[in-house]
């Protein structure tokens, strides 16, 4: 689905990023967080305004006053890819699991992007990317009722 069809509308998205080397970085009031080279997927939704394209955007630009967690890691990351869904469901939580669950996939940072929720993190770390496919294969599995998934590249979203 291009940038241009999503519009305001909302819904759940995971951002893959690679890393290219260890970091070792502040974030808020989770502290100093080390990290391996590798795959990091953050999950999150944007019910609010603007939906999926402006928070995508936020995401994906450097933040001059860092407000999520991801806006203080995002520093010492590579964005790689962007699954979506416009469903009118919020799936974070679901599709935080349906990563942590992918073979290789662990949770090392507790409560990162999880704070309003029960999870135990909204950021999953692989040694390598996930299969979009298998990734889609795991949602259905796992969630009746799922609306359809969307792949875009970084480069789909304009800047804001």
């Amino acid at each position: 689905m291009p940038q241009s069809a999503m519009n305001n509308l909302p819904g759940t998205y995971a951002l893959i990023f690679h890393c290219a080397a260890p970091f070792r970085i502040r974030v808020g009031k989770l502290g100093i967080i080390e990290g391996p080279r590798g795959c990091w997927i953050y999950v999150g939704s944007a019910f609010g305004p603007g939906g999926l394209a402006s928070r995508l955007a936020h995401h994906l630009k450097p933040s001059q006053r860092p407000h999520w967690h991801l806006d203080y890691l995002k520093t010492a990351l590579q964005p790689v890819d962007i699954w979506t869904t416009t469903d009118s469901v919020k799936r974070e939580c679901a599709w935080a699991r349906c990563f942590s669950l992918l073979k290789g996939s662990m949770c090392p940072i507790a409560g990162f992007g999880a704070s309003d929720c029960a999870c135990r993190s909204h950021l999953i770390y692989r040694p390598r990317r996930p299969g979009f496919v298998s990734f889609r294969r795991q949602l259905r599995g796992q969630i009746v009722n799922h609306g359809p998934l969307y792949r875009l590249s970084p480069a789909d979203i304009p800047s804001g």
